[in-house]
């Protein structure tokens, strides 16, 4: 049974309200403002803390918080220092992305990931001069049909039903630019 003297006295300081004041990425730690701004200390500001990721063990998720992004403060023994940044409230500077089912992962940069389970729609938008990759070593594989609006490059050959482009003409084109002899 816990003494009496191990119980915080103020319940208010186990867990608050607090609003990112700054961000160090290389250390993942963040300093959180708490209290009210308008009381005459001002309010307080948290040692450089942790923040709470979705994921951190042998799985990790890295979604570093943003300054001035709302966030509660969980305080083990009510030891501020010992405090984590509990992150994801909604709120008037940071909106909801969205107001449906549709789960969407919102960038700063306008980039958007979002799945409709509704529609069973995978969509991913990029802002203007964005670029993607996909690195798969051991293949990549597109069951269904593929529209590509734009030039395809491709490094090395193309195989299609089997036949190699590196040594199929076709109306007088060989894969690889070189002209035959068929007449235009």
């Amino acid at each position: 049974m816990r003494e009496e003297e191990d119980i915080p006295a103020d319940w208010s300081t186990l867990i608050r309200l607090g609003t990112v004041a700054s961000v160090d990425l290389a250390a993942a730690r963040c300093t959180v403002r708490y209290g009210d701004p308008d009381d005459e200390d001002g309010g307080s500001e948290t040692p450089p803390i942790r923040w709470l990721a979705m994921r951190a063990g042998k799985t990790r998720v890295w979604s570093p918080p943003s300054v001035g992004e709302q966030v509660l403060l969980l305080s083990p023994d009510a030891q501020i220092a010992a405090a984590v940044a509990v992150t994801g409230i909604v709120q008037d500077a940071f909106p909801a992305p969205g107001d449906d089912l549709t789960e969407i992962l919102h960038f700063e940069d306008g980039a958007t990931i979002a799945y409709d389970p509704v529609a069973h729609a995978l969509s991913v938008v990029l802002p203007t001069g964005g670029t993607a990759e996909i690195e798969a070593p051991g293949g990549l594989t597109i069951r269904g049909d593929v529209m590509i609006e734009g030039t395809v490059n491709v490094s090395e050959d193309v195989v299609a039903a089997g036949i190699s482009l590196t040594d199929h003409t076709h109306g007088g084109v060989q894969a690889g630019g070189s002209q035959t002899g068929a007449p235009a």
